[in-house]
């Protein structure tokens, strides 16, 4: 909870749904305390959220490609079920949250991030994908976010991507994933994306996530939050 929380019994929340979180709600949290008490960014809730089998409940698509996890994946829909269905009515019945939700997670969680920008555009008002796993199975998930950008039916939202230095068709996908979304997005969608070409896939999140912050804080106030 935010440290005004407990103080400020009026005050409404903006959440963040952080994916992968036993590991990474430490470093958010400090990185929004610290950006607030700059005025850089709005208190959040913060909601952490782990699973037990991260390719099943994050990968939108079963993999077949030999090089990878094959009949690994698919639950990412049954995933978001879950959060539009069961979680988030209760963070909203049970806290003092505001109308606008934040989704954030690495590598196969920055996957589902993206699995939701384009197939539930609505869910969340913000996506945070830090070296999402567009190079999954097929490339799925990229082609169809990439047709949903292409089409006439996107929903303004607050979309950050980064990428460390992965390499060989890691990084091609991405990058033609990437470039696509920047050169057909509608005016609507915010996109912020960010390249740290000496820095580790692993670490993709830390390097990213104070401009992740600062634009979406700057998105949050173009729209009155």
């Amino acid at each position: 909870m935010p440290p005004s929380y407990e103080t400020d019994t009026s005050k409404h929340y903006p959440v963040i749904y952080l994916l992968d979180g036993e590991l990474n709600k430490e470093m958010l949290r400090g990185m929004l305390e610290r950006l607030h008490a700059s005025n850089g960014a709005y208190e959040h809730i913060i909601v952490s959220i782990d699973v037990a089998d991260r390719l099943n409940d994050f990968a939108p698509t079963v993999n077949l490609d030999p090089r990878g996890p094959v009949g690994s994946g698919g639950g990412a829909d049954t995933f978001l079920d879950f959060l539009e269905q069961e979680l988030m009515p209760r963070i909203t019945k049970q806290y003092r949250t505001r109308d606008f939700s934040t989704v954030a997670g690495h590598s196969i969680a920055g996957l589902l991030v993206i699995h939701s920008f384009h197939s539930r555009p609505d869910l969340f008002q913000s996506h945070l994908a830090f070296s999402p796993a567009v190079w999954w199975g097929a490339q799925e998930t990229a082609q169809a976010a990439q047709n949903y950008v292409l089409s006439d039916s996107d929903t303004g939202t607050y979309l950050y991507m980064d990428i460390g230095s992965e390499s060989g068709e890691m990084r091609s996908i991405y990058d033609a994933f990437a470039k696509t979304i920047l050169q057909n997005r509608s005016t609507d969608l915010v996109l912020q994306l960010n390249e740290f070409d000496g820095v580790a896939h692993d670490f993709t999140m830390a390097a990213g996530l104070y401009n992740a912050l600062s634009g979406l804080y700057t998105y949050q106030r173009a729209r009155g939050l």
